[in-house]
């Protein structure tokens, strides 16, 4: 196992934290569309009250996620490296 091998698997990461974001990236802009529906015009009373409360703090909740993807993306990454770096130095010794 070599360097190619390596840089194999850290590509297999970024390739796959990129389809990661492009979800994310789905996701926050189907928030973003409905999230002007949600006021005092479309449904009025207390349940419209509450559902938007629940709704804004759920969200809230999944925009700080998916806000942390980045940060996620980079230690998937570097983990991968790592990792296939440690296989091929035991590979190494072994041969």
């Amino acid at each position: 196992m070599g360097n190619g091998m390596v840089q194999e698997a850290v590509e297999d990461a970024a390739s796959d934290m990129g389809n990661v974001q492009a979800a994310a990236d789905a996701i926050s802009a189907a928030i973003a569309r409905v999230t002007p529906w949600l006021n005092g015009q479309t449904w009025t009373g207390s349940a419209a009250t509450s559902w938007e409360g629940d709704w804004s703090a759920f969200y809230t909740t999944v925009r700080s996620c998916l806000g942390a993807l980045p940060a996620a993306e980079s230690s998937v990454i570097s983990a991968t490296r790592t990792q296939m770096e440690n296989l091929a130095a035991q590979q190494n010794h072994a041969a």
